[in-house]
């Protein structure tokens, strides 16, 4: 997700300086709902402890409102259709 997340602020930054519009708000689909729900819980725990620095970089984008994170069915992933 962070990566995704890097991603999204860099296509976000580059829409911009293009002046192609106004970005607000773009959504990052997640088929792991573990993931989901700790980003969604602000306190983190001693098994979250190798991963914190993502979660913090993904909460900050969260909280700022640049992404909003949701819930897609693996089946229903279209990034692994290869």
């Amino acid at each position: 997700m962070a990566s995704g997340a890097c991603e999204l602020v860099w296509l976000k930054q580059l829409l911009k300086e293009l002046q192609f519009g106004d970005v607000t708000q773009m959504t990052l689909v997640c088929d792991n709902q573990a993931a989901l729900h700790i980003n969604s819980n602000h306190v983190f725990h001693e098994r979250t402890k190798h991963i914190e620095i993502d979660c913090h970089f993904i909460q900050e984008k969260i909280m700022s409102g640049d992404i909003k994170t949701d819930f897609v069915n693996s089946s229903d992933q279209l990034a692994d259709i290869l």
